[in-house]
């Protein structure tokens, strides 16, 4: 039996007029969006900056309205604002929603009348493991440290469904090492969920379970990472690509032609082509590349 994605999402679309220009027309930053965030597993939500990552995250959070499309989170229809997301859904935003004047005791204080499964003792754990003062403002707190105040109560909140937005771009290299290790273990021991965005996967690749490529507001890649690596080869080749040959995502570093070419056509490359498992960010890259139609070996 099949079962129920934590996240499904069909065709959405959104439009939303640009920030600080109120007499703008609204601009599509979702066109058609459809992707799957499979239960149990670890999905990252990849593209560059203004391919639509956020918004599809505000969208399935009912933050902003979806022009046309569907969403499901945990079998359930969400979306518009009115439609609460289930109480086990936690989510970690880019920004704190707090008032700049809180504590981490005020935010404690909201999420135990809120969050029936809230943790005051996890929260406080949490926090000073990775050295956050509990009674400091949280204006007077690093990003760094506003990010870590913002994960642990979501994981004081024992949820089946964790969505975070953008959380290691604000952490230094030991603390990223550290969220992924802390998200690691709440896969492993709690069954949650995970859905993040992000744009830089190093040390992923043992992370991620199933990846989402979005480009332009369209989904141009989405599978199990470990069926992408076997169904897809990285090539490299020296010198230019023989005619006939294409690689998706192409580019020249060098003499060396790097690119992505389906695992069944590769009988018939040259002796001289070097065959490599694609890591995560060579999946990422080479998808993006062929989306934006930079092939650097034509230019």
């Amino acid at each position: 039996m099949t079962s129920v994605p934590a996240i499904a999402v069909r065709g959405l679309q959104v439009r939303l007029r640009p920030p600080r220009r109120p007499g703008t027309a609204p601009a599509a930053i979702l066109r058609g969006l459809s992707f799957t965030a499979p239960a149990g597993q670890v999905t990252a939500i990849v593209g560059a900056n203004g391919a639509g990552k956020t918004t599809a995250l505000r969208a399935i959070i009912g933050a902003v309205p979806a022009a046309a499309g569907s969403i499901e989170v945990m079998g359930r229809a969400l979306g518009p604002a009115d439609v609460p997301l289930p109480e086990d859904v936690a989510v970690v935003a880019d920004a704190s929603p707090y008032p700049d004047h809180w504590t981490a005791h005020d935010v404690a204080r909201l999420h135990q009348s809120c969050v029936p499964r809230f943790s005051v003792r996890r929260f406080g754990a949490e926090l000073r493991a990775h050295e956050v003062d509990l009674d400091a403002r949280i204006r007077d707190l690093s990003r760094g440290q506003v990010t870590q105040l913002l994960v642990a109560a979501a994981l004081a909140s024992a949820p089946r469904l964790l969505i975070l937005d953008e959380p290691l771009a604000r952490l230094d290299p030991l603390a990223r090492e550290e969220l992924v290790d802390r998200l690691r273990t709440q896969l492993a021991t709690e069954d949650t969920t995970i859905v993040l965005t992000t744009h830089d996967l190093d040390g992923m690749d043992r992370f991620v379970d199933h990846l989402v490529v979005i480009a332009d507001g369209r989904c141009v890649l989405e599978g199990a990472v470990e069926d992408l690596r076997d169904e897809l080869v990285l090539v490299e080749l020296p010198g230019m690509l023989p005619s006939g040959l294409v690689l998706e995502g192409a580019e020249q570093i060098g003499d060396l032609t790097r690119g992505l070419l389906p695992a069944d056509d590769a009988a018939g490359l040259p002796p001289a082509a070097r065959l490599l498992r694609p890591g995560l960010t060579d999946l990422v890259t080479g998808a993006l590349r062929h989306a934006r139609g930079t092939d650097r070996t034509n230019r």
